[in-house]
């Protein structure tokens, strides 16, 4: 019986043995873990550049493989070796590549002791791009404008499936600038821009992945001096040199946005333009002279501005009706008591202001308004006539049209000595 029982035990420990040296084999057996966090963090026309989280272990290395299909069937580059350096994640670069093209890209981490490979599990398959070749977008132009508002387009780059756009006020900060990303689009329209003001554009072709990394392309297309449309015209005057002048000058507040103006001249209550033209420079005036507007009666002005657009104009709004008309020509004439003055009737004035001065040109006080054609002027200012001195005298014909009153041209003088 005792044998019996020295011989369990001795059984019993040999199994327990097993067990251990088992179990201690086991502990012994490495696990490699899987690459996770893998992401593009460069690229080039001819290269990629990914990186991911280290796996934790003892001499852990990593292949990185790179093909142009997501199942890896054929064609594989694959790179073994790479490994975590300091506190910088492992990274890997792959070049030789086409430019504008996908890629896959899958990491291994894998352990080498004692001769022998520890191999993880493939990490998840990660879509890569290399930027388009530096070239030069094509027909990239303004096509549209607004008040507030500019549209562009080009020609579709066959390297590229996005594109960036960057977009600023002429003369702003680069730091002002707005960039945007455009996906499969050839057109875009910037909104809500400065009034009468000009914009530079810069476009260049990008590779987007799955995963959202963007390639860009090193080569910026420019496209400056982007106007947008010019907003309703202000600030409109007519006048001509002289009562007898046929030179006429035009005014109006210029737009910074315009390439150029356009007027037309009607008669009061006309359909069709006495005449039209157009400045093609942007500035605030133009002159030309013209017998067509000799008749002495008030017409009516109307301007507006334009910018060019691929060889077409586009037109901003026309500015509000002026009227005006030549000034009278006066006739000057002593008489008992103070001078007379003549003039002819202006057509369409509703009366007319008389002023007079002792200076050429300045110091004119307003003698009275009248609906005649004639007056007679015995006092400038509060101060009676004094003879022997010369007097300077206007008339100026006016017209109400709603609750505004426009005049004719006030610039040209008439004058007498007067004579008791």
């Amino acid at each position: 019986m005792g044998k019996i029982w020295k011989f369990v035990k001795f059984c019993t420990m040999a199994v327990v043995c097993v067990l251990f040296l088992g179990a201690g084999m086991k502990s012994e057996a490495v696990t490699i873990g899987t690459a996770g966090g893998l992401k593009q963090i460069s690229a080039g026309p001819n290269r990629v550049e990914v990186s991911w989280d280290a796996v934790i272990g003892n001499q852990i290395r990593y292949k990185a493989e790179l093909c142009e299909n997501k199942n890896f069937t054929g064609g594989i580059m694959d790179n073994l070796g790479a490994e975590k350096k300091g506190t910088d994640l492992p990274r890997e670069t792959f070049s030789g590549l086409t430019p504008g093209k996908k890629y896959y890209v899958r990491v291994t981490a894998f352990s080498c002791t004692d001769e022998q490979f520890n191999w993880g599990t493939p990490s998840a398959v990660l879509e890569v791009v290399t930027a388009p070749e530096d070239v030069r977008i094509q027909n990239f132009k303004q096509t549209k404008a607004t008040e507030t508002s500019i549209t562009v387009s080009w020609k579709k780059c066959a390297e590229a499936n996005a594109y960036q756009l960057i977009y600023g006020k002429k003369g702003d900060d680069i730091n002002s600038r707005t960039k945007i990303l455009l996906d499969k689009v050839t057109s875009y329209t910037a909104k809500k821009l400065s009034k009468n003001a000009e914009y530079n554009f810069w476009i260049c072709p990008v590779k987007k992945s799955a995963a959202g990394y963007c390639a860009l392309s090193s080569y910026t297309t420019n496209l400056l001096n982007c106007p947008v449309l010019p907003v309703k015209v202000k600030g409109v005057e007519a006048s001509f040199w002289s009562p007898t002048s046929e030179h006429l000058d035009l005014e109006w507040k210029p737009s910074d946005s315009a390439d150029g103006y356009q007027y037309q001249i009607y008669a009061e209550g006309g359909k069709k333009a006495l005449l039209g033209g157009r400045k093609t420079e942007n500035g605030s005036s133009t002159n030309f002279s013209t017998d067509k507007l000799k008749s002495l009666r008030f017409l009516k002005l109307r301007v507006r501005a334009f910018i060019n657009i691929t060889g077409n104009s586009q037109y901003g709004k026309w500015s509000d009706w002026v009227y005006f008309a030549r000034q009278p020509d006066v006739e000057t004439q002593n008489t008992k008591g103070g001078v007379k003055l003549t003039w002819d009737k202006v057509r369409g004035a509703h009366n007319y202001t008389i002023y007079v001065s002792t200076r050429r040109e300045s110091g004119y006080k307003k003698v009275e308004n009248t609906t005649k054609t004639s007056a007679t002027v015995k006092k400038c200012g509060k101060s009676n006539l004094k003879s022997g001195k010369q007097y300077y005298f206007m008339v100026v014909a006016n017209k109400r049209v709603g609750k505004k009153t426009f005049q004719s041209t006030r610039n040209y003088c008439f004058w007498i000595t007067y004579r008791k």
